[in-house]
Parts: C-alpha cells; structure tokens; sequence
C-alpha cells in the first residue's frame, strides 16, 4: 500500500486511472488528460526525465484551481526561477470530478538539455484523508527541435520551440539535426527505477500530508475565529466596604 505521513492508503487501484498525452501541432504544448472513477480531493503531477529529474512546465492552467509545488526529490540538484509549475497540484481538498485536464510545455531548457528523449508523466490522487494512490506512470517520447548551426543561421539558436511526440517504442529510428539524433541513440529504454520510484513516492507523500493538514488547520482556525466572542469583566463596588469585589 502507498504510504503518506499519518499511515498507510486503505485502498488501492492499479487499473482506475489513466493517462493521455496529445498535442495539436509542433509549436503547441502537450495536452495531458487523466481520468478516473471516483470523485477525488486533489491531484498532484509531474513530469519526469530518465534522470529522474521535473522537466518542463505547466501553462495555461486556472490559479484558482491549480498551483505550482516544490518537491525536492531531484536525484540531481537543479536551480528553479520563482514560480516555476514544473510540479502543479490544486489548491483545496474540495470533492472533483474528472477528467483532469492540463496542458505541459517542453519549450524548456531542462528538456532540451536532458539526456534522453524519453519522459514520464508520474503523480498522485488524493481520494479523502485515508484514500491516496499513485497514477500509473505515462513513458513517452519526444523529439527535440533542430539546432541551428553557423553556416545555416548567425543567430542564437532558441530554446523556446516545443517539441513533438513521437511513438514510445525505442527501436525505431526517427530522421532529425545531428544533436537529437545523437541523443536519442545514446538513451536507453525506459526503465522502472525502483529505489527512485520509492524515494519521489515518500517525498510526494510527505507533500500531500503537509499540504493537508495545512488545509485542515486553516479550516479550523477560520471557523475557531468566526465563533469566538468577546467577555467583559464587571467590577463592582461595595460601598460600605469602599472595596472593589
């Protein structure tokens, strides 16, 4: 069973959730959608590179939905710019329905320079306070934008073209600029890291719990502070004792 901060998840459900990825054009970010069965308190995902490193970035999403999240399980340390949504959860544990759709731009230095082509989707449902489970992870592929060279262009190549999906399966073959191509030959299948897995599992779930109980407090604390009142102690004189009782 996963494991978050006040105990084990009382359930869990390999086959009740999935994972699409699409994208309408090369210049357009990618278009995530998760469903599931059961209304649910929040979600939290992210997208992963074979170093285990958050790649990418969140756009277009509702502030009043959504909010970027700081998980620090990187493998490899990495300097983040404020307010970078390369993690992205909701923002109340009010009951949601499905499906979950969000939009994820690989425009993104971190994506062009990983070592690999092949990426992950990976994340949480949190169904109430006793109920979490883990999204099956989404492998998929994508082909980096060409790089300029001096003899075909004297400018700065940017590194704010989207890339494209391509098919997962590793053995084909794809016809691209000299720096994917070599890329893609260099990486390797994508494979389920174990001890990687289990570590971002007990950061996310140590994530969720917080951001919860936070919640919860301030809950609390607002409806503590709507029902408090004010008492005024009297003082009274007796008169023939001149003393105050």
């Amino acid at each position: 069973m996963h494991t978050i901060g006040h105990g084990p998840s009382q359930s869990t459900c390999d086959d009740c959730y999935s994972v699409h990825i699409e994208q309408s054009d090369s210049s357009s970010p990618m278009d995530i959608t998760i469903t599931g069965r059961r209304p649910y308190q929040g979600i939290l995902v992210q997208v992963k590179n074979t170093n285990n490193v958050t790649v990418g970035e969140f756009v277009d999403y509702a502030e009043d939905l959504y909010f970027p999240v700081v998980c620090e399980d990187e493998d490899v340390a990495v300097e983040r710019p404020e307010g970078w949504a390369g993690s992205i959860g909701h923002t109340d544990a009010k009951l949601k329905t499905w499906p979950v759709q969000l939009r994820w731009s690989s425009a993104t230095q971190d994506v062009i320079d990983s070592p690999s082509t092949q990426l992950r989707v990976q994340g949480m449902v949190v169904l109430d306070y006793d109920n979490y489970h883990i999204l099956p992870e989404m492998p998929f592929t994508v082909r980096k934008p060409k790089a300029l060279t001096s003899s075909s262009s004297s400018s700065t190549p940017s590194p704010t073209t989207t890339t494209t999906i391509i098919q997962s399966d590793p053995t084909d073959t794809f016809t691209t600029s000299p720096l994917a191509q070599a890329t893609l030959i260099d990486s390797q299948p994508v494979e389920r890291d174990e001890e990687s897995t289990t570590f971002f599992l007990q950061v996310l779930c140590f994530i969720i719990s917080m951001y919860f109980m936070m919640a919860l407090l301030r809950r609390r604390l607002r409806r503590g502070s709507n029902t408090t009142t004010t008492t005024t102690t009297t003082t009274t004189t007796d008169p023939e004792a001149g003393h105050i009782h």
